[in-house]
């Protein structure tokens, strides 16, 4: 019995079958066989049930399985805290950025840390704020510039900016001369959203909430210059961070919010507890810096 043993073990029950998991190894389904059968052995219990045409985990395979998951992440770990012993910064890291989020803060900090530090390769993962906080859970992407506070209890967050939401109304609205706005002055309006994965969808419904009204989508968005297109061209109204509104003042109408603050603040998580290599911590520290400058 060994670690590769398991690593074959959890393959085989992640693909649902003999078959897919020794296309996926590379390996001849009777050599899959024999290696679950030797396990089976060692461990005194059946691991998958083949009584009928559903191939699944049994409960004793089911709990291997999850002891599996944790005993290969830590090995994975051990592997990594060995490369890591050197004194050279040199590595992969994975960086979660939501759409919005990326297009204003990794450009600066790619820039700094690549000519610091040019043996790290960053690989940018491109998925909505929620959706890339999961994956700093899971541990499969290093760190992720998300709006905090996470939803996530699992991650450890920095506060590296903050600016407030403002309302976006078309040229010719009926309250374009004012001064500012509360959001129940919007609540018969169209709204246009960023799209439920977004942090920013909650924050803007949450808000509403707290005006007691429900705002009535036209339409969502995972991109927000086709937000502001759409409020340009009158089909709807929009709440969005100030910063997002500098391309587009000339064609909308940009209003303070009176009724509420709203923060977009913008932080860097990483996994509680999870070992950092030397190439994380500089990539973190390299992203407070820059922004603790801005902020002053």
């Amino acid at each position: 019995m060994n670690i590769r043993d398991f690593e074959i073990f959890k393959t085989i029950a992640e693909c649902g079958s003999f078959s897919r998991a020794s296309e996926k190894l590379f390996i001849a389904q009777p050599s899959l066989s024999k290696t679950i059968q030797k396990l089976e052995k060692k461990l005194g219990v059946i691991l998958f049930d083949r009584s009928n045409r559903i191939f699944r985990l049994t409960d004793e395979g089911q709990l291997v399985y999850e002891k599996a998951i944790a005993m290969l992440q830590q090995m994975n770990e051990l592997q990594i805290e060995l490369d890591d012993t050197n004194t050279h910064i040199r590595g992969h890291l994975k960086i979660g950025l939501p759409q919005v989020i990326g297009t204003f803060f990794f450009s600066k900090v790619a820039k700094v840390f690549t000519k610091k530090y040019p043996d790290v390769t960053l690989e940018i993962i491109e998925e909505g704020g929620l959706h890339v906080e999961k994956l700093v859970e899971k541990g499969e992407v290093d760190a992720a510039f998300v709006v905090i506070p996470a939803q996530s209890r699992e991650l450890e967050e920095k506060l590296i900016f903050e600016a407030p939401f403002v309302a976006c109304l078309p040229k010719n609205h009926p309250l374009k001369d004012e001064q500012q706005l509360s959001l129940e002055q919007l609540k018969e309006d169209n709204w246009i959203l960023f799209d439920s994965s977004f942090a920013l969808s909650q924050v803007i419904l949450e808000s509403c909430r707290k005006e007691h009204f429900v705002p009535k989508i036209a339409y969502s968005t995972t991109q927000w210059d086709l937000l502001m297109t759409l409020v340009r061209d009158e089909l709807g109204v929009a709440i969005i961070p100030s910063p997002l509104t500098e391309m587009y003042r000339e064609d909308i109408c940009v209003k303070s919010i009176s009724s509420q603050y709203i923060p977009w603040k913008i932080g860097i998580v990483v996994k509680k507890n999870r070992y950092k290599t030397r190439a994380l911590k500089a990539f973190v520290n390299i992203v407070l810096d820059i922004y603790s400058e801005d902020q002053k």
